[in-house]
């Protein structure tokens, strides 16, 4: 009984994982995508999912790299010390991201 339940939330996990998806097209260089094709041939996958992975990756990478820009309006204060609203890119990517999220 438990392979049934297994299969099935596999299923479902698969469906929600899926109706996320959205289908976009890219001009690449070409080595770029020679590499590519060698990670799907190395790994045994499809060049959607080698690619699919690589820009998660360097989405979350680049969300992560953005600079810190300390604002003068303090917004709050933290064991005693005060921390300042990020002036940087970070609202603005935060905020477009929110706003495109409810768009689409």
């Amino acid at each position: 009984m438990n392979i049934f339940k297994e299969m099935l939330s596999q299923w479902e996990s698969k469906s929600q994982e899926n109706a996320d998806r959205v289908e976009y097209t890219l001009t690449l260089r070409k080595h770029d995508l020679i590499k590519i094709k060698a990670f799907a041939e190395a790994y045994e996958l499809d060049e959607a999912t080698i690619t699919e992975g690589l820009l998660q990756a360097a989405i979350k990478e680049a969300e992560q790299a953005i600079p810190y820009v300390k604002g003068s309006q303090v917004i709050r204060i933290e064991e005693g010390e005060e921390v300042y609203a990020d002036a940087g890119k970070t609202p603005a990517f935060v905020e477009a991201e929110q706003n495109l999220s409810k768009t689409k």
